[in-house]
């Protein structure tokens, strides 16, 4: 008789990456602008590519597996945060997995849909019940349905801000009242992968939630505003006993010598991050505006992306590769990644 296997992952299809992934392995996205991923259109700044460079003779050695500097670095920046604040993982999808993995075996997990794709399968390999709420009719999040979805079984909200795909967010006064709201044995994480890119004056010093209370997690990556998405590196602000057993139950060693030293540098440069994360929203305003005069729906966005109406295709014809909708719950869709300036200025002429 064969091993069995658990019945709740017979579900799971195994991730299908952007078609330029696929191209890129094939050798054939060279000529291509590639706006699949929401990656940064740049690469490392030049303070972590010295660190990786001053680094890599130490390869052949073990990296700090508590990633102390990063820490350090990390607290420093966020005020009132201490260094048994912050949690540290492969990608922040790391992080999102060692919280979850704290709560009690089985019940439910909320979170909208859509969302990023990693939250149904987080559920399905911990053996708990995904409970995804629909987007509100203009794309919104959801604030009010997904608090009225939390039962007694109930575990965790996982709340995307801004959410990926849709760009959308709730502005902070309203993520505190969710927050509020929720009953004091669910754990609400809250998802800021794109939080550099939001341009509300009033949206600051959100990981104080995860200091004001004893269940709130707040998750952030490297990947985006960092543009170190190939090293896989994350971090997460909690209160002290959440990040306490977080760390008991990470992988050793999760987080990899260049990705320590790389993202220590970025965070120590946080300035020129921030600039380029404003160049980001300038250039995000000025496909939205070509969206607009070309009489083309989309989704006024938060994030280094948008969402618009305009087949994928249609974008590939002008040599430019995007995220197909159809695999985000958005069918004739596409999501733009906010790319360089000629990489904008192509999809502008696309779409004109």
């Amino acid at each position: 008789m064969p091993v069995t296997f658990r019945s709740e992952l017979d579900a799971l299809k195994t991730y299908v990456p952007p078609k330029s992934w696929r191209m890129a392995a094939e050798g054939l996205a060279d000529d291509y602008a590639k706006l699949t991923s929401n990656e940064l259109a740049f690469g490392p700044l030049p303070e972590a590519e010295a660190a990786l460079s001053e680094a890599l003779p130490r390869a052949n050695r073990y990296p700090d597996s508590h990633v102390s500097q990063l820490r350090a670095v990390i607290a420093e920046a966020n005020p009132g945060v201490e260094t048994g604040n912050v949690l540290v993982g492969n990608g922040s999808s790391e992080v999102l997995l060692n919280a979850l993995q704290l709560l009690p075996a089985g019940g439910e997990v909320v979170f909208p849909w859509p969302s990023f794709s990693l939250y149904p399968m987080l559920c399905a390999v911990l053996g708990m019940k995904a409970r995804p709420v629909p987007l509100m009719e203009d794309h919104g999040l959801p604030a009010e349905a997904m608090l009225s979805a939390v039962t007694p079984e109930t575990r965790a909200v996982i709340l995307c801000n801004p959410n990926n795909p849709s760009g959308t967010y709730l502005k902070l006064d309203e993520v505190r009242s969710f927050a509020d709201e929720l009953p004091e044995n669910v754990l609400l994480i809250l998802d800021e992968a794109y939080i550099e890119f939001v341009d509300d004056p009033l949206y600051k010093d959100s990981h104080a939630l995860a200091l004001e209370s004893e269940n709130v997690v707040v998750a952030r990556t490297f990947s985006k505003a960092h543009g170190l998405a190939g090293l896989r590196v994350g971090y997460g602000i909690a209160p002290g006993r959440v990040a306490d057993y977080a760390e008991r139950v990470r992988f050793p060693v999760s987080v990899n010598l260049a990705a320590q030293v790389a993202a220590t540098a970025s965070m120590f440069a946080r300035e020129k991050v921030e600039a380029r994360a404003e160049f980001a929203i300038r250039e995000r305003g000025r496909l939205q505006g070509a969206f607009g005069a070309a009489g083309l729906d989309f989704i006024p966005s938060q994030g280094n992306f948008v969402m618009v109406r305009f087949g994928a295709g249609e974008f590939e014809k002008s040599g430019i590769l995007v995220r197909e909708g159809e695999a985000l719950g958005y069918p004739g869709w596409s999501r733009v990644t906010v790319g360089n300036s000629d990489e904008n200025d192509r999809v502008i002429g696309a779409v004109s």
